[in-house]
């Protein structure tokens, strides 16, 4: 995960964040391939273009804050891809998951980009808005910008320029528009209030955002022409970034840098303010800034904005709740105790749900180099516990941030044991895990429900000679474990590899690797797999 931002500082000011689209499309271009995004047509809908000409990167920069026409899109991307030429392709989560699943196969030539995505707005109502405009300033429009950088990165500034040679721009919180979009949450899909594509693992292969808060974090990146995030969430993405790295100037920063200031990297846009039916049947009778003046008027802004604060906070209470135990232990397991190793300024501490049982004995070692989450939940008002043990002499090291466990998870290091976890990587829920004496988990790692990984036999052994009670576990990087398997002691799994669901593993497994069933067996070689 990086803060970043294009070195060009033309393309910077032409873009919405950091630029790193740019640098991206630049590379794809470099390589002779395709470049696909959202563009404005002649009247200002938005559909997807999938093009090598390397002048419709100026029409594909930048957000459109509007739902785009894929019509066509994702067979003209296959037959791009079947020739043999690399494409990269950017879209809302949603979208991407839409052409991930159109496609019969992956293709190693094709990059997914993502974005951290508020949600999709409705192309009639981003329409009444220019028309609104328009009736304004007595012409038609030639150019839209989305939050125009004339008056900074931050200002979230709408910048329309009209055939007569007027010129509107506003700053974000006066600007109708984005107030009903960003303030009241009233433009969006439904589906956007309940998304399905948030939180890790992503369906990308980069997923790109404004650093909002960098300068709490990188100081020396934050200029207020505008800083990206990019979060790299396949060993393809990483590769595709290490290409462009001359070409923007980078920093790498952690999970807990980053969701502060875009909680929507892991949560849905939040319930409308207003009556959401009854806006819908106003903005089909009237104009655009009646509706406006009734729904979120500019003189409501200073409520809107503590609402928004209120809001935000709620979803940092989500995860740890408003049970007093669990801040407790969060203070305990980070600040207090003596044998725990972190650097709470970069983010390394350990996140207690409100619902987690922790038994750490005091011997015991907490080595944090990154974030983790412990006892996440997808279901509102679920009690399911989630409980982690750390006995005396055992350590539970964090390699590396964006370690997260969802509830009904049992972690248990058994004195002497060493468990060794690196992010970003997900423990779905009721994952047991049992070490009593080594067991080291890779990055990028997706565990699914009810798998079970342990390294001993129990208080139980076998009285034959060459019998082991422990044997260390290794589990590579990039690998999926899919549901209701058990990995065994003394098992070596490597990177790239497909655990089916239900497979008891009790010996190796080799990179790249496919296998299934019960014993597991390989069914397939030198696979490829993304998520």
């Amino acid at each position: 995960m990086y803060a970043a931002y294009h070195k060009d500082g033309a393309v910077r000011k032409a873009s919405t964040s950091g630029g790193l689209f740019s640098a991206l499309a630049e590379v794809m271009y470099d390589r002779g391939g395709y470049v696909g995004g959202a563009v404005y047509t002649e009247d200002f809908t938005v559909r997807h273009l999938v093009s090598n000409v390397r002048e419709d990167l100026l029409r594909l920069r930048g957000s459109k804050y509007c739902q785009s026409d894929m019509t066509g899109l994702f067979p003209q991307i296959e037959e791009i891809l079947r020739g043999g030429r690399p494409v990269l392709v950017c879209g809302a989560p949603c979208q991407i998951a839409g052409l991930r699943r159109y496609l019969p196969h992956e293709y190693e030539e094709l990059v997914t980009v993502d974005f951290i995505c508020l949600g999709i707005n409705s192309p009639k109502i981003f329409r009444k808005y220019l028309e609104s405009l328009e009736r304004q300033y007595g012409a038609k429009t030639v150019s839209v910008q989305a939050k125009n950088k004339d008056l900074g990165w931050r200002s979230l500034a709408y910048k329309v320029a009209f055939a007569n040679g007027k010129t509107y721009l506003r700053a974000g919180r006066q600007d109708a528009f984005v107030r009903g979009f960003i303030g009241a949450h009233c433009y969006c899909r439904p589906a956007c209030y309940a998304c399905k594509y948030k939180g890790f693992p992503r369906v990308s292969d980069i997923t790109l955002g404004d650093f909002w808060g960098v300068e709490k974090v990188e100081p020396a990146l934050d200029d207020n022409l505008g800083t990206s995030v990019v979060v790299l969430n396949t060993p393809k993405g990483t590769t595709y970034f290490e290409s462009i790295k001359s070409r923007v100037v980078s920093k790498e920063v952690t999970l807990p840098d980053v969701l502060p200031g875009n909680p929507e990297l892991m949560s849905s846009l939040t319930l409308p303010t207003v009556d959401r039916s009854q806006y819908y049947k106003d903005i089909e009778a009237l104009p655009f800034e009646a509706v406006a003046q009734k729904y979120y008027p500019a003189h409501r802004e200073f409520a809107m904005k503590v609402r928004r604060t209120l809001g935000a906070a709620g979803r940092m209470a989500a995860h740890m709740g408003y049970r007093p135990k669990a801040y407790v232990q969060f203070l305990w397991v980070n600040l207090w105790r003596r044998n725990t190793q972190s650097r709470a300024r970069k983010g390394w501490l350990m996140f207690p749900g409100c619902y987690v049982a922790m038994d750490i004995h005091k011997t015991a070692s907490i080595i944090l180099k990154g974030s983790m989450l412990i006892g996440y939940k997808r279901i509102r008002g679920s009690r399911l516990e989630t409980r982690v043990a750390v006995e005396g002499n055992g350590t539970l090291r964090i390699e590396q941030g964006g370690i997260v466990v969802y509830y009904g998870t049992e972690i248990q290091v058994f004195p002497g044991g060493t468990l060794t976890l690196s992010g970003p990587t997900t423990m779905n829920q009721r994952v047991q895990i049992v070490c009593m004496d080594k067991i080291t988990i890779g990055h990028d790692v997706i565990i699914a429900r009810d798998v079970v990984i342990r390294d001993n036999d129990g208080g139980h052994e076998l009285l034959t000679e060459g019998y082991r009670k422990t044997a260390p576990i290794t589990i590579g990087n990039h690998v999926w474990i899919g549901q209701g398997a058990m990995i065994m002691k003394g098992v070596t799994i490597g990177d790239g590899a497909v655990i089916g669901a239900g497979a008891w593993v009790a010996r190796d497994v080799k990179p790249n690797t496919l296998v299934l069933a019960d014993p597991a067996r390989a069914v397939q070689k030198d696979i490829q797999w993304k998520c």
